[in-house]
């Protein structure tokens, strides 16, 4: 079996292995592959947290916005516009003294997880909408 490699400087180097060992590297290649692939696919650029002004990024890291003295009034003024399940919600998770996971949560009102966690996107998403406006 022929095995390829491509470097970094553009430099293609072909060498012959036998097909066990060939395997094994093919093997290895998709599992890198599936390891950088699950690393990246995740994460938020930091330059779309704030453009002009305005947030808009879909991740909105509410403690660290409670942190900054200038915003702390603006978030809490907005999550008090919220629905009041989602004001629950975002203080369970993230305002109150000793914030639960999402899991607890969902054990407590005897919900999914996976439910607590697009209600918490769909709060955030209305905390987003409602920021943008100020």
């Amino acid at each position: 079996m022929k095995i390829t490699y491509k470097f970094a400087t553009g430099e293609v180097t072909a060498i012959e292995v036998s097909d066990e060992i060939g395997e094994i590297l093919i093997d290895l290649d998709r599992k890198e592959y599936n390891v950088n692939h699950k690393e990246t696919r995740r994460h938020t650029s930091l330059d779309g947290l704030d453009f002009e002004g305005k947030l808009f990024a879909d991740n909105i890291d509410i403690p660290h916005l409670l942190e900054q003295k200038e915003t702390a009034q603006m978030v809490r003024a907005a999550v008090e516009q919220l629905k009041p399940k989602q004001r629950d919600l975002i203080y369970a998770l993230y305002l109150s003294d000793k914030p639960v996971s999402q899991a607890e949560y969902g054990r407590q009102l005897g919900i999914a997880e996976t439910s607590v966690q697009q209600n918490a996107r769909r709060a955030k998403q209305a905390l987003k909408e409602i920021l943008e406006k100020v």
